[in-house]
């Protein structure tokens, strides 16, 4: 088991405003492409909050790296490396949320679980996609989810 020290991004008002809008002009073009929700998102009907709160998370953890952060909204998610950079990134809005790797994610990607709270982002830690099968317990459609205390602390972020 690791120990895991949370790092908090906030995101002011324009930046919150930004990425909020990214998200819906990602649910918009998703809704313009027939795009399908995966991972039962269509069971659940939450497509609009996966998609904002997803790129809410996404320029939070640009803002913490400094790193330009391109939101995917009018692209194939194939052709681009990661999220931010070469970084996948899960959101959610549930404080005790696991980090969920599906099994056709990127072995090698570093993902990073964000809990979404208003403006303020929870980075909770990191797992290489490889290491789910060993850190999770693996769940429905074969997605492994991980324990925020079994993710590695942000500072050691590759």
């Amino acid at each position: 088991m690791m120990t895991n020290i949370m790092t908090t991004i906030t995101l002011n008002r324009q930046e919150l405003r930004a990425a909020a809008y990214a998200g819906i002009e990602r649910r918009l073009s998703g809704i313009a492409k027939q795009r399908p929700a995966y991972y039962g998102a269509d069971n659940r009907h939450n497509e609009w909050q996966i998609d904002v709160i997803g790129s809410i998370a996404e320029y939070a953890v640009a803002k913490h790296l400094n790193i330009y952060w391109e939101p995917a909204t009018n692209q194939p998610l194939a052709n681009l490396p990661g999220d931010v950079g070469t970084y996948q990134v899960r959101s959610t809005c549930w404080p005790n949320g696991q980090l969920i790797i599906h099994k056709r994610d990127k072995p090698e990607a570093p993902f990073i679980l964000a809990v979404v709270t208003d403006n303020q982002i929870h980075l909770k830690g990191w797992l290489y996609g490889h290491e789910a099968a060993t850190h999770g317990e693996q769940r429905d459609h074969g997605d492994y989810w991980i324990p925020q205390q079994s993710l590695h602390p942000m500072e050691q972020l590759p």
